[in-house]
């Protein structure tokens, strides 16, 4: 008799704590990039002129953050899965259903 891999092994609850640590670094990663996504000019006021303040915004530094945000999200969620894998058992041989009715009269 052939059996197959069991899906709840207590490893894997080291797996999710890996996957939560790699998720926490990736949203640091991504405030980083958007921090760096946002660029402030300051040109001083001149003789005629009030001063200027202008924002800049550069893509390709928030659509990492962006990135790095997502893949977070998918890790955390990979990692509730590979936690709940480890905690949570299933019996191969489970009880039959409890009737709550009568059954019909022969």
């Amino acid at each position: 008799m052939v059996s197959s891999p069991r899906l709840n092994q207590p490893w894997r609850a080291a797996v999710a704590c890996g996957l939560v640590v790699v998720a926490v670094l990736a949203v640091l990663a991504a405030v980083w990039s958007w921090q760096h996504g946002i660029v402030r000019y300051d040109i001083p006021a001149g003789d005629n002129t009030p001063e200027m303040v202008s924002t800049r915004f550069v893509g390709s530094w928030m659509a990492g953050a962006i990135g790095l945000g997502t893949l977070a999200a998918i890790l955390v969620v990979s990692a509730v899965r590979q936690l709940l894998l480890a905690l949570r058992t299933r019996d191969s041989h489970p009880l039959p259903p409890i009737q709550t009715a009568e059954p019909p009269a022969a």
